[in-house]
Formats: C-alpha cells, structure tokens, sequence
C-alpha cells in the first residue's frame, strides 16, 4: 500500500519533537514503521504502555527499532532493591495483608493502597491527602490516618523483607522516575498511546536527549480516573501532525463519530475519514461472531444474561475475572442479609443493602448505580448467574480469534486497541438528553464522550448503537441510511 499524503509528510518531517494525532484506525503503528525505516542509522526506543502492544509493534517494526514497555525500561530499580528475589517482590498487594500488617479497618487498608497507586502516577515526592481516593475518604471518621498508613505501607513495600506487602510495577516505575533518569542507546523514543500516560511516565520520557515522537488521540484518553495525563496537549511540540485516514471502518461510521465529537468535545481538531473498505451497517447478524461493549461491569453482566438463551458460547476479554462478578455477590449478600459473608472492603463498609442503594442514588457513579439495578433486578438469582455466565466463557488466544463462533464480551476501557467486525453498543454509555432538552458539551462528562468514541470505532464493518446514541443521531438528522 502506498504511504498517504499524511504519512509521507510524519516520515518527513525533521522536527526534533513531534506530536501526532492519530484518529481510531488509522494506521499509527504501521506509520511510525514508515518513520523509523527512513532513519536507517537511528537507534529508536518504541515505548508502549503493555505487553500486548509491544510485542505486535516488534513484529512490524524496523530493525532499528528497540520495542519496549515503560516499566521495563525502569525494572532495574526493582533489581536493586531485592536482586534475585525481585520477581517474587514485585506484584500485588491485598487490602486484607495491608489491614493485618497495620492492624487498621480494611477500608483504611483499601484507601492506602490506592493512594500509593494515585501517588506513583504523579510528580509528588511523597504521598499525601491529595492522593487518597476521596469518596472512601468521604466514609471514614480519620481519613489523615490514610496517610500514616499509606507512608507506612509504602516503606515496607520497598524493603526485602516487606512479606506480603509486595512493590506494585508502578512502584518501581515512580522509583525511576525520582531519580531523573536519562536512558542510554537511543538517538530517538517514539511513545505510543501517548493521550493516556500519567505524569510520572511523561516525566520520563520529556527528559531525554535525542529526538522524541509522541502519537495517540485524545479523543481516546479514557484512563483520567487513573491519573492519566494527555501528552499529546500538554507537550510543547515542534510540529504538530495529523493521522486522520481511518483503515478500519467506512466512511458512515467516521461520519458518526465525527459528528459525536463536533459537538461535545470542547476542543476537538481531529476529523476522521472512514477509508474501510466494507461499508458500515447498522444491524448486527446475531447469528455471526459479535462483540458487546458496555460503559460498565455490572451491564456486561446484565448483557451477558440477556444472550443465554442464544445458548453460545462467551469470551469475556481480559478473563471473567476482570468483571467484578465478585462484587455483584457482595451486592447480593448485603441484600440478603449476609453482611459476614462480603468480601469487598469498601461494600463491607455498609450497614445494609439500603445505605447501598441511598448512595448510589446520590452518587455520580455509574458502576455502583448499574451494581445495584442489578441486584434489585435478579434478587436471589445473582448468584445461579453468575455461575452460569462463567461456565459458558472460553479461553482464547488473539490468534484465535477469528475462527471463534461465540459472543465477546468486555468494557469499552478493556476493549482500547482491539477491534471486532460486528459490535453491539450496550446502552449505559453517555445521555444525550436530559428532560427532553439536548445537552451541551459543557454539561456531560469529556471521559463518556471519549468512552462512547473509542466503542463507536471498534467496528469494522456492523454495529448496533446505544439507544441514547441512535436517538440523538436522528434527532440532529445525522443518522446514516
């Protein structure tokens, strides 16, 4: 295939800092290749934020090229802390070992750990108020007694004799950073995915010497509730390029996120154009392979009950596990009357099943709303299903993928990078309306409207809208035929 104008003007340009803007699709990867094959005698550090996208880069690139993740450009701090045992030192930590270790309530227990998670995404020295989880802290009659147990819990971390309570990767990662490190062996670093790295990575990365190519989308920045940061604006580029040639879908799908973006990002500069070569429908062929994307854990779960009687088989992408199936059974026992028997510090912090559902109703957040809709919906059932539901997942391979005849299930967070031929858009992504009058884009949320993009364009060829979504695209007459 022949560059486009746009790559050829990326592989040309001379700048030594270089911000590219790469809608959904459209070719980033294969384009940064093209970038590193016309620099022959460069030495260029890929940096990628996991596994999975560092090894399909490695595959693809140019010998020049070195493909890395983040952290393991930073693992030498974990070797010097616990030398050989650095693999057994490193990894995760239960609210339950932080709680007996510090003899504190586990939802204390619960807060300190994500206040060290919070902590080494950040430029902080040290951890503080600022980075406890504020609606725990809203729970808790001494949330200063975080802090102490945080900082406590963070030096025995860092010991060889911390036991149970291991170093998180981002622990050794935020090491690395405080020492202001300057990597050796690379005339240039390309970072991927570049919309969604928290400080302590951009920190990193803006500090070396050599040439520096950040791509991503912002519209795709859908990790801010985990510190994220969007480098691609916050960074003083020298040239600023575009990437807007979408090789995954056509041009009805393109328009459709064009026009979700027009109107609700308040600061969108990215038009796609849909270059797929199948054209869009908007049916899917439930008889086929599909994927069901939800905004929530507790709506795949919901969906995945709504496809039992299809009686196919499932594959919940990442592993069932990831779906917080447990905390749908905690839910249950606090409805049930079985508080003793809730596992989840932070649901184990409610007296009843009722002071659930008060919150949930005051709170903006959608996943415990949708955990209670649940539960009020399935009652003593939630437990039969969930076993069901598990028995019927299938542990596949990427590789195997294409020939799987079932139904995929996952998040819209878990389905970032990936992309499926059919998809069945779940409806609790985000409102249009509100008493009847359309909302602005001051008024809803940045991170749904970048949430609801990155599902939109994870098909290739059908998909079936969210309700709220195909409401709005005719009422605005952009529906497409």
């Amino acid at each position: 295939m022949q560059p486009t104008e746009e790559q050829e003007r990326i592989v040309a340009s001379d700048a030594g800092s270089l911000v590219v803007e790469a809608g959904a699709g459209a070719a980033k990867t294969t384009t940064l290749g093209l970038y590193a094959s016309a620099r022959p005698r460069s030495r260029i550090l890929y940096l990628a934020f996991n596994k999975s996208i560092q090894l399909e880069a490695a595959a693809r690139m140019p010998r020049n090229v070195n493909c890395r993740t983040t952290h393991s450009i930073a693992w030498r701090k974990a070797a010097e802390l616990f030398g050989g045992e650095a693999s057994q030192r490193v990894g995760k930590t239960y609210a339950s070992s932080v709680a007996r270790t510090f003899r504190c309530g586990p939802l204390v227990a619960t807060a300190a750990l994500q206040a060290i998670q919070n902590w080494c995404g950040s430029l902080s020295s040290q951890i503080d108020a600022s980075h406890v989880p504020t609606d725990i802290a809203e729970r808790l009659a001494d949330p200063g007694s975080v802090v102490e147990i945080a900082r406590a819990t963070w030096a025995r971390m860092c010991r060889p004799d911390g036991g149970e309570l291991r170093l998180p990767h981002d622990g050794y990662l935020k090491l690395f950073q405080m020492e202001e490190p300057m990597l050796r062996g690379q005339d240039l670093v390309a970072v991927d995915e570049a919309q969604d790295l928290n400080m302590c990575t951009y920190d990193i990365v803006r500090r070396q010497c050599g040439g520096l190519v950040l791509v991503g989308d912002s519209a795709q920045q859908i990790f801010a509730f985990r510190g994220s940061a969007n480098a691609l604006r916050i960074h003083e580029a020298d040239h600023r390029l575009q990437l807007t040639r979408s090789f995954r879908f056509g041009e009805s799908l393109a328009q459709m996120a064009n026009a979700l973006l027009d109107h609700f990002k308040l600061d969108n500069a990215l038009h796609i154009v849909g270059a797929g070569r199948v054209p869009t429908r908007l049916t899917v062929d439930t008889q086929r392979s599909f994927a069901v994307l939800a905004r929530t854990n507790a709506v795949v779960f919901e969906e995945a009950i709504s496809f039992l009687s299809t009686n196919r088989r499932y594959h919940f992408v990442g592993g069932p596990e990831g779906y917080r199936m447990e905390k749908l059974l905690d839910a249950y026992y606090l409805w049930a009357g079985s508080g003793g028997q809730v596992r989840d510090p932070y649901l184990r912090s409610f007296g009843s099943f009722e002071d659930l559902q008060q919150l949930a109703d005051d709170a903006a957040d959608p996943e415990l709303r949708h955990l209670v809709r649940v539960v009020e919906d399935y009652g003593g059932r939630v437990p039969a299903l969930v076993d069901q539901i598990k028995s019927r997942h299938v542990a596949l391979d990427r590789a195997a993928w294409s020939d799987f005849d079932g139904v995929f299930f996952s998040t819209a967070h878990k389905a970032k990078g990936l992309e499926f031929d059919q998809v069945w858009l779940a409806d609790d992504f985000m409102r249009f309306f509100e008493d009847g009058k359309e909302l602005t884009a001051e008024e809803v949320e940045q991170a749904d409207v970048n949430l609801l993009y990155v599902a939109l364009t994870r098909a290739k060829e059908s998909i079936r809208l969210s309700a709220g979504f195909d409401e709005w695209l005719t009422y605005r007459r952009l529906r497409p035929r």
